[in-house]
């Protein structure tokens, strides 16, 4: 059988238009996992481990405001996991490529890369405070 007409005028057309079934109901239409959260669990807050992006005055402690929602766009600080990693840069495309770019250097995303959110906002840690509180001695 073919697809489309021609050939041998004994060979039959192949039945692509199939008709619905009356019998099935429509499937009822299911908002996003993450939008079902409130949109306080819908934004995390991490810190920064490194001083990765310490040219821009974000040194290592930085905590970061990030809306899993968002899909970043090129030149936003994008969270992305790829091969099992969390990794964050700022988002650019470079030779046809994503990657995310930061003060140690570049990371091509591969095609399995994920975004997990956007940077929204950014608070510097106070200077002179320590990064992790001191220990309660007991």
């Amino acid at each position: 059988m073919r697809s489309h007409r021609g050939g041998c005028a004994d060979q039959g057309v192949l039945p692509f238009d199939v008709a619905p079934d009356p019998a099935a109901a429509p499937l009822p239409r299911r908002r996003p996992a993450s939008r079902a959260l409130p949109e306080a669990e819908r934004q995390v807050r991490r810190r920064l481990r490194s001083d990765a992006f310490g040219s821009r005055g974000w040194p290592a402690g930085t905590e970061l405001l990030i809306d899993l929602d968002r899909t970043p766009r090129e030149g936003e600080l994008a969270l992305a996991r790829d091969r099992g990693r969390l990794q964050i840069g700022v988002l650019e495309r470079r030779l046809g490529r994503w990657a995310l770019l930061s003060d140690h250097g570049t990371t091509w995303l591969s095609n399995a890369a994920r975004y997990v959110g956007t940077v929204i906002e950014i608070s510097p840690p106070l200077a002179g405070m320590p990064s992790d509180p001191p220990a309660d001695p007991a």
